[in-house]
């Protein structure tokens, strides 16, 4: 399957190099052997300011889309996009928004065309009313110098959104523009709206086409692992194809099941299903501008395997008197492979207090005791020590709570090689307890850092911070510690 252009063949027209336009050139004749080299389609931009923006998809790297200048403008999303040029029936979706004051500003694209003749470049584009009314464009074939030689279209006089024109640039009279990795085009905003603190000019779809130097092979050879079973509820280990080809775009039928999703670009499966379904094929489709292949994996997500109570701490037999190594009240592995201690300097040191909290009680405690980490707490950590060994999907719970004297802020990090202690990927990083009697229960999953499943070495630290950490009395309390796991 080639992806060819997508419009019908219509007249073409001879026009002179025009600067200021109110209709876009749409009167290329389509070339039946151009596929599409680069291609935005939006859909993916992320919120908040974009300083580059990577193509969708590409046969050739180094593209990328800039809004290079001074001044306030910039670049974000908008929503919702055009549908007009889309590929691959994507939906209209999102789109690329160039932010006034844009007369201080150039939307440059870098379009590097090593490998294609014959280049046209389209896009969908539209304004705001108060965005710039002049877009004029130009080329560069050294990276540097940018001109609009040969260009029949120079300048365009854009629409207020939601009306939106597509623009079509032919590059195909100018030779420089060939297999060209320094190839790109910039646009600059003018008219009187053009320097104003609102309004912005919109864009979508943008595609770069060409005809192949030497003939693309369509892919062939590929192969997924299967059969494939996952249970509902845990991150699966993404699965990747092999295959003979680049340049390739991946689609699959039917879709995946509910929290599992398809690279387009690399084939790659990943996420965590949520739902439970019989065996099924999955066909998947690899797509590039020389043909396509396919290969059938079947897929099985079945029921979460049972959550496992791997240490539990609840604290109602501590002596009394102060505490050096706490070990679990229960544990499924051996002897040894959990303790909680208080390591660091200083007077702070762990006792019991009474009474604890039946919040997060497992195995039908009653609250009981707690345990008790007094201040100074800002010189040392809780350490908890808990193997994971034979178990996955980790999950760490505690209630706590400190008195008003205590620390104000618990901070959590872990261990996955006994020594170092990170933060990365972990859903809670620090906490503010309320003041007893009042317990809070404070959850922290693993389930996606996969360095915390079967691990001897794992361990979480609870650091102690706030005005009041380093004071001479005071302290916080934890109570109900359960760490949980689905058997490997």
């Amino acid at each position: 399957m080639r992806l060819h252009y997508l419009l019908a063949f219509v007249p073409a027209f001879l026009l002179s190099c025009t600067t200021d336009r109110d209709l876009a050139d749409t009167t290329v004749i389509p070339d039946p052997e151009a596929v599409v080299v680069h291609y935005w389609n939006f859909n993916s931009l992320p919120s908040g300011t974009l300083t580059t923006v990577q193509p969708d998809a590409s046969l050739v790297t180094g593209a990328a889309i800039t809004y290079d200048g001074e001044g306030a403008g910039y670049m974000d999303a908008f929503d919702p996009g055009y549908d007009t040029n889309a590929q691959n029936g994507d939906v209209a979706g999102q789109g690329l928004r160039a932010r006034n004051p844009s007369d201080t500003r150039t939307l440059r694209f870098a379009l590097p065309t090593t490998g294609f003749r014959n280049i046209v470049l389209r896009f969908a584009t539209a304004r705001t009313g108060s965005g710039a009314t002049q877009q004029s464009y130009a080329y560069t074939l050294d990276g540097v110098n940018y001109t609009s030689d040969g260009l029949v279209l120079a300048g365009f006089t854009t629409k207020e959104d939601p009306t939106n024109d597509l623009v079509v640039l032919d590059f195909s009279g100018i030779a420089g523009a060939n297999d060209n990795p320094n190839f790109r085009f910039a646009i600059t905003f003018s008219g009187d709206t053009a320097a104003g603190t609102s309004g912005n000019n919109r864009f979508d779809n943008v595609t770069v086409e060409g005809v192949p130097l030497v003939p693309i092979t369509a892919p062939s050879n590929l192969v997924y692992p299967t059969p494939q079973t996952w249970p509902v509820g845990s991150a699966i280990t993404p699965i990747q194809p092999t295959v003979t080809g680049s340049g390739i775009h991946y689609n699959i039928n039917p879709a995946l099941p509910d929290g599992l999703t398809l690279d387009a670009t690399t084939g790659s499966i990943s996420g965590t299903p949520t739902i439970e379904t019989p065996a099924a094929s999955y066909t998947v489709t690899a797509t590039n501008a020389g043909g396509s292949t396919t290969a059938a994996i079947q897929i099985t997500i079945a029921a979460a395997s049972p959550l496992f109570l791997v240490h539990y701490w609840n604290f109602n037999a501590l002596p009394t008197g102060i505490l050096t190594a706490v070990a679990p009240d229960s544990s499924l592995l051996a002897g040894g492979a959990a303790s909680i201690t208080y390591p660091g300097t200083g007077a702070g040191y762990l006792d019991q207090v009474n009474p604890g909290s039946d919040l997060n009680a497992q195995e039908n405690a009653t609250a009981g005791l707690a345990l008790r980490i007094r201040n100074p707490s800002d010189t040392r950590a809780l350490l908890i020590k808990a193997s994971t060994s034979g178990y996955k999907d980790i999950v760490v719970s505690f209630a706590t709570t400190r008195t008003s004297s205590g620390a104000s802020e618990q901070v959590y990090s872990y261990t996955i090689d006994g020594v170092n202690f990170i933060t990365t990927s972990l859903p809670v990083t620090t906490f503010s307890p309320g003041i007893d009697p009042s317990y809070s229960v404070v959850t922290l999953d693993f389930g996606a850092i996969t360095g915390a499943d079967n691990n001897p070495n794992f361990a979480l630290r609870i650091g102690f911070g706030g005005t009041t950490a380093s004071g001479t009395s005071g302290n916080n309390r934890i109570d109900n510690v359960a760490i949980s796991g689905r058997s490997l």
